[in-house]
């Protein structure tokens, strides 16, 4: 009797943790690939949003596959239609800037297509050398990322959020954190969506994104980490430990 018991709440755990695990055809809203010629950017989760380049964008190699590089142009999208009242949120993408972030001025990552709005992910704003900008439904709050220095090269960067803090990762290791205390807000739903600029000011990354994505779920620590070695682990790369040299050294 006890043995069965025994496998009976083995089971039990097993099953609770695949489906606590991110599961893409429920918790993805949206993930871009950036494959194709770079004269356009596809969604590719289960809610396929249809976004267009605007300006100068050019496909190039990226850490899966293609990624699209940026030079004074952005992906755009208009409000994606899904239900904004989430638990929890993750974004994450991989970069490469085209040189070495100096600060000349504003350069944004992720911004929405019209207007201000939360999440923002920006350098050089306000004297800060890189901020995630976060909210709930009362206040608006930052993230301070303590990495000073961005390089010609590729950064994992994961930001998740829950009702009571935001945490951002870059290559996998956490890389600040702050309170958030209060219900998710996520802007993209209601003013859509610019991967590379803002709405039309000018403030213009200039680099490669690949593998955007973002979730309805905040990713634990391990589940971060794993998120990076499954991309990693993509072909033509064997092992890990190879590509992720290859790419850092890049």
């Amino acid at each position: 009797m006890k043995k069965i018991l025994s496998l009976s709440i083995m089971l039990a755990l097993i099953v609770v943790l695949v489906d606590a695990a991110p599961n893409p055809n429920k918790d993805l809203i949206i993930h871009l690939p950036f494959e194709g010629d770079g004269k356009g950017v596809k969604d590719v989760s289960p809610n396929k949003f249809e976004g267009e380049v605007a300006g100068k964008a050019k496909s190039v190699e990226g850490v899966v596959g293609k990624a699209l590089e940026f030079n004074e142009g952005a992906a755009k999208f208009d409000p994606l239609d899904f239900d904004p009242e989430i638990d929890g949120m993750t974004i994450e993408f991989w970069f490469k800037p085209s040189q070495e972030i100096k600060c000349p001025g504003r350069i944004d990552l992720l911004y929405r297509k019209n207007g201000g709005g939360r999440p923002h992910i920006t350098f050089c704003r306000g004297g800060v050398i890189f901020g995630h900008y976060f909210a709930t439904q009362a206040v608006e709050l930052e993230v301070r990322i303590e990495e000073d220095t961005f390089k010609k090269q590729w950064y994992y960067y994961v930001a998740t959020q829950t009702k009571k803090e935001a945490v951002v990762y870059i290559d996998g290791k956490v890389n600040g954190r702050a309170d958030a205390g209060g219900d998710i807000r996520i802007d993209f739903a209601a003013f859509g969506m610019s991967v590379a600029e803002n709405s039309g000011g000018g403030t213009f990354f200039k680099g490669a994104v690949d593998e955007l994505k973002i979730w309805s779920v905040a990713f634990t620590d391990d589940e971060v980490e794993k998120a990076m070695e499954a991309a990693l682990a993509v072909e033509p790369y064997h092992r890990l430990a190879t590509k992720w040299a290859a790419i850092k050294s890049d």
